[in-house]
């Protein structure tokens, strides 16, 4: 009798815990960023918006952000390492990942009222210990700054062991094999998630994973993007069970009807990400409503996990829009720093290849929030390392210099505030 009455002790606590702990989840105090309904819930339980920055030429490389062409970084690298050795190459790569994010951006972003970036990174990182040790290193210095600001971060893969698109920023090059057709490299993406997933599993400043960035496959085979993110998110809840999945929508981020689609197949603790840039004609107010429509239907948060670098105009009307939308879990600007363009007559002999690609006078493209300014020389290495047209191969001398002085000039204290674009999209200045 006595044994039963403990039996019955022992049942009435566990049932009365495993209640209290799913009421727990079900009002929000689960102690990870996670999906309740249409909305993205903090540790603390809160309705959490999205204010936040994309940072590049951190974990991965973009050389327009210096100055340079629009050219996959495996080109940049393959140049630079025959031209100077792959040690001093991979030195350069450490040096930037060393000091182009720092305590003083993460403290600067605070003030800013940022509350999230979105951390960009390329898969060949993973290809041997000492660079994944980079990776990893390069974060988690970053990791107490990050919870004393309450700044969450999110990572992104924005250059996958193979392109799942034909933009040079996802690391494509005329006739490789892509990410779709390759099995090895869908499994490779899968693998390097389960080991970021094991390694941040515990971590609470993580907003999710977002998986791949800008997707764009044949519309026939979209299910295949389905396919890739089940296998992908399986290789994460080995590890990780709590964080949040991020979805991009197909045919470069804009299309999210595929998510909504096959939404059944997604994993439940999931929200949904789209990409607009309104370059090439695309109207925030025709699309968001579409965006909008593909998230109520499914009752999943979702936000923009790109947008901006554009005309101060542009930029007003599409944060206007963003802001209104009362379901919409907020934005993420591209991109936190970058080179101030020049505004002199020499620049305007240079290869357009900025107003070739924005179809914006350089004079109004406001490309980032804090800006450092790079000289003539080196610009022309630059110009070599990225493949304009007719650009002089430097001296190796010369090169080495550049890559110094981009490490240095990039430092956060040798940055410039975009005050138009700070002030437009809302931001904090050092002034108010």
């Amino acid at each position: 009798m006595q044994k039963l009455k403990k039996k019955l002790v022992f049942v009435i606590l566990f049932n009365a815990l495993t209640i209290g702990y799913l009421n727990a989840q079900s009002i929000g105090i689960a102690p990870f960023f996670h999906r309740e309904g249409h909305e993205i819930i903090d540790p603390s339980g809160k309705a959490f918006q999205i204010k936040g920055t994309n940072v590049s030429c951190w974990l991965y490389q973009e050389n327009y952000v210096l100055g340079g062409a629009q050219t996959a970084q495996k080109v940049t690298a393959q140049r630079v390492s025959a031209h100077i050795g792959e040690q001093a190459y991979y030195a350069y790569i450490k040096a930037m990942m060393d000091s182009f994010l720092l305590p003083e951006d993460i403290r600067l972003m605070k003030r800013m009222g940022i509350n999230c970036i979105r951390l960009g990174f390329d898969a060949v990182l993973f290809n041997n210990d000492s660079t994944k040790q980079w990776f990893f290193n390069s974060i988690d210095r970053l990791l107490p700054e990050l919870r004393e600001s309450n700044i969450a971060f999110l990572p992104i893969m924005m250059v996958p062991p193979k392109a799942p698109d034909k933009l040079w920023c996802t690391g494509y090059v005329k006739g490789d094999t892509m990410l779709w057709d390759s099995p090895l490299a869908k499994r490779r993406s899968a693998e390097i998630w389960s080991e970021i997933a094991e390694h941040y599993s515990d971590e609470k400043m993580i907003l999710g994973y977002d998986l791949i960035n800008e997707p764009a496959i044949d519309k026939k085979r979209e299910k295949e993007l389905i396919e890739l993110y089940r296998e992908i998110t399986s290789a994460i809840r080995k590890h990780d069970p709590n964080h949040m999945i991020v979805y991009e929508g197909n045919n470069y981020a804009v299309d999210l009807d595929v998510l909504s689609k096959y939404d059944h197949e997604l994993d439940k603790n999931g929200c949904y990400s789209f990409h607009l840039y309104t370059w090439l004609g695309l109207k925030m107010k025709n699309q968001l409503p579409k965006f909008m429509q593909n998230a109520r239907g499914s009752n999943r948060p979702v936000f923009c996990g790109e947008w901006g670098i554009n005309r101060i105009a542009a930029i007003k009307d599409q944060v206007s829009l963003m802001n209104a939308e009362k379901d919409m879990d907020g934005w993420i600007i591209y991109m936190w720093k970058a080179l101030e363009l020049p505004l002199g007559k020499e620049e305007k002999k240079r290869p357009p290849y900025y107003g070739n690609w924005f179809f914006i006078p350089f004079e109004d493209l406001n490309m980032s929030l804090i800006t450092f300014k790079i000289d003539n020389e080196t610009r022309d290495v630059i110009d070599w390392m990225s493949g304009v047209k007719n650009a002089k191969t430097p001296s190796t001398e010369k090169v080495k210099k550049a890559l110094n002085t981009i490490v240095r000039i990039s430092h956060v204290n040798n940055c410039d505030f975009n005050l138009r674009l700070i002030e437009t999209i809302g931001f904090k200045t050092m002034n108010n």
